[in-house]
């Protein structure tokens, strides 16, 4: 009897963990807002300065935006506002989605209200709940469509032929 409960208590155990509950754990959620999420996907990682602080929990498509509910599990992890979210490859030859959270507001200070508390001040520092701006990284489409568009200008402008007509005035 003990045996046949063990073994249910055991595979409900795995079964949450797979599923990412984690019970005594700490963590907090934001939302991302990206105009384009560029191959990410639930579960991809969120990094901050490099470091692996948490994963997307869920992805929304709207008219408006994409949206990505990410859950952050450092519960100490205190961002100064303005933050933006960052969706880029993993590695340079590619791979799977990741989300790179950039703080670039003032350093808090060490006695700064943690993201969960009550006493979290949504002018200065990222709170649980809040929402970023997300950004799309470049990339080779990116690039590509951006270098499409100048030379489509270049072309309605004439600028070639501008070019040619002014160095030719400025021979004679």
């Amino acid at each position: 009897g003990f045996t046949l409960i063990g073994g249910i208590i055991g595979f409900s155990s795995t079964a949450l963990w797979l599923r990412g509950v984690r019970l005594g754990s700490s963590h907090w959620s934001l939302t991302a807002r990206f105009n384009d999420a560029a191959g990410l996907a639930e579960r991809s990682p969120v990094t901050y300065r490099g470091i692996l602080v948490g994963s997307v929990r869920s992805i929304a498509v709207t008219p408006e935006a994409v949206v990505a509910e990410l859950e952050i599990n450092q519960a100490d992890l205190r961002l100064p506002l303005p933050v933006t979210a960052t969706v880029g490859a993993g590695s340079l030859l590619g791979g799977d989605a990741q989300v790179a959270l950039v703080s670039d507001g003032p350093p808090l200070p060490r006695n700064a209200p943690l993201p969960r508390g009550g006493d979290c001040q949504p002018t200065r520092q990222l709170c649980n709940g809040g929402t970023v701006v997300g950004q799309e990284s470049p990339s080779l489409s990116t690039v590509t469509a951006t270098m499409q568009e100048l030379l489509a200008q270049l072309q309605d402008e004439r600028v070639i032929p501008n070019v040619v007509a002014s160095l030719e005035q400025i021979e004679a």
